[in-house]
């Protein structure tokens, strides 16, 4: 049995036209209209999962993906048929429905696919609809009819001529091609239609607090009334944009312990609100004085040397496609031999200045002294930014997402150099490459090249959007376990101590899994993004092949045009590539810079002012006016402070923990600033905000309670309090310190390494070197924070000659809870609730019998001693206290 051909012709005119009708019909399909859902009144069951029907997404975007790839194949047959073999006849109805047929087939099965995926973008549910399934039926039956009717149709011969029947052979293997891919087909088919109608059926708890699990297919019908009547999520944010600066919160919200007790706590992920590509610009200028060697006339000649190799680079692209045109025209004529040579080298030169080894690699190795200019300096920006914060800042920050932030940070030098060395020569090569198009073969194939184009860019910019908003949360998670992973490790003996290895494992393994879902959910959306980007090129180079086949069918130069079109169509392709891949990029570094250029925005909270001077001590009075001061705004941690230390006086601050010592010492060494309304501090007269903070910290030495070493030798420790101090005068604080026989008996000495934080020394050894290193600082101020706390009785009665003598002649403020260490004070003064609420010696304040009293008889209580009155202790009339008392 023999069929006319146009039987086949007509019949793929017929499938091409109600595919594409209802690929068209589908860009007009819109969310649901919601429904209010109904539930028995009379039931008295109570459900606690629900089955949800779940969409194979995934095997239906591969699928679809092969029913693309069998169209695209179909049509490469026939242009390979006809520039290799010279066998095309677009007049015969079997080649010109071939022909359009693998066009229809290739926009309508990869424009579904694409679709799909932007459609499930903004949340329409097409997977689920009734005229995806009714499209693939259409296909189904429309290939299952052309699998049957192929063999039957003689379609793939030209018509013999009668005086010379031998004149025209068969085509050779396409017609098996063709019927091969029809068949292949008809089988994807026939796995995709069940797998539209039997979705995934997925068991999930019903929140309580919600009507219905919020899935992918039910959350698209839950009523406006019902959402509105569901639970808000939080509202508390990582950072939100406010005017020219965004304050970087300190950290990430405390993770919940998990209901039920678990010991794997529930992570409370932050939410960002996403700055504008022109925020981020204008934020990223302030960059470019770091980026840009403004003071190096070197090193701004070598930028300029690798924009003209940019430059030229541009131009050899241009050229490669028409050199192997030359190449081919010399290979047609007679005496290849002899005149392939000239233009085959030319072609090889570009080839290897066009390739990444070529002036890519000369480019970039004059590049790297500027790129190392720029590592340098945004480095030291954010170091030197960080330091400058005051204490309010560093004690709200997280260690971990700190280190997370400044390594993700450095991506900010990336997008400098995508935008240079990649967005502007892929800009210029895409103009090139179209302009060449619209010369070389006509205004047609150039605007489908240009149509193409534009849709691909703007597919890609769609779901590079879609990609943008998992990314964005992915680094927050990231930065989250970071935090956790640093915590632990900062924590480590605490972990130890309270055997919570396991539960610190579950933290970390909790948030790891976290960040590998959201890690998944990205690394889907790009392969997603690069297979539509791939059908969508596909698409195209089918076309366009064929555009140039019919153009130059019966042209015996159809074999130059056609490479000289592949040729520049790649050249093309690449460019848009890139600037996919650049959209995509210059997203994940915006991304992964917000948050250092939050940092760099955060404002210090302590600032010396423009005309700010140099502090000068001379007698070293310290005087408290009236100062009230609250750390949140909320409660106070000092009111109506005022006292006065005369010179070389010693003031002593006792009280219960919280009542406010440990804030004297913090605004005395301007930790924190006070409002003009809330009192002033002035040493010799000087109010401190009036001053530079270098000056005033020059001015005062500090011996806190918690001594925090640097992870260096015990040396360094010591000369850190003068810079540039030696070996002698090194050796002297130790001595007056009471430690440097207990350094000599390390083996190593001075240069003996003390660890993390100071771990390898005991406590009374890590303070007696904190003391060391204040006594080399002589300063005109000192402050004592429980300087003696980790001591034992004996080295006690040393170290408190040695804080004697620092303190002989200096002013000093001292906090102690063992208030033994205090007899000898000048004037002390009893704080409650950020109130003076006792003041005098340590005498007159025993024989008043207030609280001072009370606090020292518990003490001698439980030291087992007699509460017997101490013997007076030295007293100094000019001492005098601004307190109502």
């Amino acid at each position: 049995m023999v069929l006319s051909p146009e039987v086949l012709f007509y019949l793929r005119v017929a499938d091409s036209a109600t595919l594409l009708i209802l690929l068209l019909t589908s860009l007009l399909l819109k969310r649901p209209t919601e429904q209010t859902p109904t539930s028995d009144q009379h039931s008295e069951i109570t459900s606690v999962v629900q089955a949800v029907h779940v969409p194979r997404k995934q095997l239906i975007v591969l699928l679809l993906s092969l029913l693309a790839l069998t169209a695209f194949l179909e049509g490469s047959v026939t242009v390979a048929s006809a520039v290799f073999k010279n066998v095309f006849e677009p007049t015969l109805p079997g080649w010109k429905g071939n022909a359009l047929y693998s066009i229809a087939l290739l926009v309508a099965f990869a424009g579904l696919a694409i679709l799909g995926l932007v459609k499930e973008a903004r949340g329409v549910p097409i997977w689920q609809s009734k005229l995806l399934k009714l499209f693939i039926f259409v296909a189904l039956v429309f290939d299952a009819l052309l699998a049957v009717l192929i063999p039957l149709v003689p379609i793939w011969k030209r018509p013999r001529v009668p005086e010379n029947p031998d004149s025209v052979p068969p085509v050779g293997i396409a017609p098996a091609v063709h019927f091969g891919l029809t068949v292949f087909r008809v089988l994807v088919l026939l796995i995709l239609f069940p797998a539209l109608f039997f979705p995934r059926t997925v068991y999930k708890p019903i929140d309580r607090n919600e009507s219905a699990p919020q899935t992918e297919e039910s959350s698209l019908l839950i009523p406006a009334a019902v959402a509105a009547t569901a639970p808000t999520a939080s509202k508390t944010k990582y950072g939100t944009f406010d005017g020219a600066s965004t304050p970087l919160p300190s950290s990430t919200p405390i993770p919940t312990p998990a209901a039920g007790g678990s010991s794997t706590p529930a992570i409370n992920l932050p939410v960002r609100t996403a700055p504008t590509w022109y925020e981020n610009g204008v934020r990223l200028m302030r960059l470019v004085p770091y980026l840009w060697p403004y003071q190096s006339f070197g090193l701004q000649l070598l930028a300029l040397v690798c924009l003209l190799i940019l430059a030229v680079g541009r131009v050899v692209n241009a050229a490669i496609p028409f050199q192997l045109s030359a190449v081919l025209d010399a290979l047609a004529r007679e005496g290849a031999s002899r005149t392939v040579l000239p233009p085959l080298m030319w072609y090889i030169g570009l080839r290897f200045f066009g390739a990444p080894g070529g002036l890519d690699a000369i480019r970039g190795l004059l590049w790297a002294p500027v790129i190392q200019f720029s590592n340098r300096s945004l480095s030291q920006l954010a170091f030197d930014h960080l330091l400058s914060l005051s204490l309010a800042w560093h004690t709200r920050r997280k260690t971990g997402e700190i280190l997370s932030i400044l390594d993700r940070g450095a991506a900010i030098k990336r997008i400098f150099e995508l935008l240079i060395f990649n967005l502007v020569p892929t800009v210029a090569d895409t103009v090139v490459a179209v302009w060449i198009f619209f010369w070389y073969f006509g205004p047609t194939l150039s605007v489908f090249i240009t149509v193409t184009m534009v849709m691909y860019v703007s597919l890609s910019a769609m779901l590079t959007a879609q990609m943008t908003k998992l990314s964005r949360g992915m680094v927050g998670v990231d930065v989250a376990t970071r935090g956790i992973h640093t915590d632990s490790l900062l924590n480590y003996e605490t972990v130890k101590y309270f055997n919570g290895e396991a539960h610190e494992g579950a933290r970390y393994r909790e948030a790891l899994g976290r960040y590998q879902e959201s890690e998944i959910r990205v690394m889907a959306s790009l392969n997603i993004m690069s297979l539509s980007q791939n059908l969508l090129l596909s698409v195209g180079l089918l076309v366009g092949s064929l555009l140039v086949v019919f153009d130059a069918a019966h042209q015996d130069e159809i074999m130059k045009r056609y490479v000289v079109f592949i040729t520049y169509l790649a050249q093309l392709y690449g460019p848009l590539n890139t600037l996919a891949f650049l959209y995509s990029s210059i997203n994940q570094s915006l991304i992964d810079t917000e948050r250092l250029l939050d940092l760099l925005d955060e404002p210090s909270e302590v600032q010396d002012k423009p005309d700010a001077k140099e502090l000068v001590v001379t007698d070293g009075i310290i005087e408290f006016d009236n100062v009230t001061f609250s750390y949140d705004g909320r409660s106070t941690a000092l009111k109506g402070v005022s006292f006065t230390v005369p010179k070389g006086g010693s003031l002593a601050l006792v009280g219960e923990s919280g009542s406010g010592k440990s804030t004297i010492l913090k605004l005395l060494y301007r930790f924190y600033d006070l409002a003009p309304s809330d009192g002033a501090i002035r040493i010799d007269g000087q109010d401190i905000r009036d001053v530079t903070q270098t000056s005033l910290r020059r001015a005062i030495g500090i011996v806190p309670q918690d001594c925090v070493l640097f992870n260096n030798t015990i040396g360094y420790n010591i000369g850190y309090g003068k810079f540039g101090s030696s070996t002698e005068e090194i050796e002297n604080a130790a001595r007056a310190a009471q430690i440097h026989e207990r350094i000599l008996s390390f083996p190593d000495g001075y240069e003996t390494a003390v660890g993390e934080r100071g771990v390898r020394l005991s406590g009374g050894e890590k303070q007696r070197v904190a003391i060391a290193r204040t006594i080399l600082k002589a300063p005109a101020i000192i402050l004592l924070d429980e300087a003696t706390s980790a001591l034992d009785t004996s080295t006690e009665r040393d170290i408190q000659k040695a804080v004697q003598n620092l303190t002989e002649g200096r002013s000093s403020v001292s906090i102690a809870h063992r208030l033994s260490t205090i007899s000898k004070s000048d004037l002390i003064l009893v704080f409650y609730q950020g109130e003076i609420v006792e003041s005098g010696t340590q005498r007159e304040l025993i024989e008043r019998g207030g609280r001072f009293a009370t606090m020292w008889a518990d003490q001698m209580s439980s030291m087992g001693e007699s509460r017997a009155t101490p013997e007076p202790a030295s007293q100094d009339d000019s001492v005098a206290s601004g307190s109502s008392l």
